[in-house]
C-alpha cells in the first residue's frame, strides 16, 4: 500500500505570500520578414517599436519575432460557426487581436489608417445591438494577421 502524501493547502500557501501582478502582457506573432514587419507595426499602424520587436501602442501589444520557417507563420483561421447571443452572425474574418475603442473612435483609427495605407481586411460595419450600435473594422498585417478594431456608442 503507498503511503499517502500530505499536500499543503494552496489557498493558505498563496494567502501567506504577496500578491504577485502582472505588468502587461504582449502576444508573440511570428513573421516572415521581422525588419519589414517592425516597419510597417510603427510607420503604418503606429505603434511604437524598440529593437527587440516589442510593439505597443495604447493598450495594444506584440512581440514581433522573425519565424525560422514560412510555414511557421500561423494567422488565426475563422471560428466555426455558433449560436452567438443577439442573433449575431459572428465574425466576418479570422481574428487574431481584437482591441477595444468607442464609437468615434474606430472611425478616427480606420481614417488614420487609411490614410497611411494600411492593408483593410473589411472596412467599417455598423452593427444595431438594440440600445446601442457598434461599429468594427479589421486591417491586416504584412503576414497577414488580422487586428479588429471595435467600439460601441452610449445609447440614446
Amino acid at each position: 500500500m503507498r503511503a499517502q502524501l500530505a499536500m499543503p493547502d494552496r489557498g493558505e500557501e498563496v494567502s501567506s505570500k504577496a500578491k504577485a501582478h502582472i505588468k502587461k502582457a504582449l502576444q508573440v506573432r511570428l513573421v516572415s520578414d521581422l525588419e519589414k514587419a517592425k516597419e510597417y507595426y510603427e510607420h503604418i499602424l503606429g505603434f511604437a517599436i524598440d529593437g527587440w520587436g516589442h510593439a505597443e501602442r495604447e493598450g495594444v501589444g506584440f512581440l514581433l519575432q522573425q519565424a525560422e520557417k514560412a510555414e511557421d507563420v500561423r494567422p488565426n483561421v475563422k471560428p466555426s460557426q455558433m449560436d452567438y447571443p443577439s442573433d449575431w452572425a459572428g465574425p466576418l474574418a479570422s481574428w487574431d487581436t481584437y482591441a477595444y475603442s468607442d464609437f468615434a473612435g474606430v472611425q478616427s483609427l480606420y481614417e488614420e489608417f487609411r490614410a497611411k495605407g494600411a492593408i483593410i481586411a473589411y472596412e467599417p460595419i455598423v452593427e444595431d445591438m438594440g440600445s446601442r450600435k457598434w461599429k468594427e473594422f479589421a486591417v491586416k498585417d504584412l503576414d497577414n494577421y488580422i487586428i479588429v478594431f471595435g467600439g460601441g456608442n452610449s445609447g440614446s
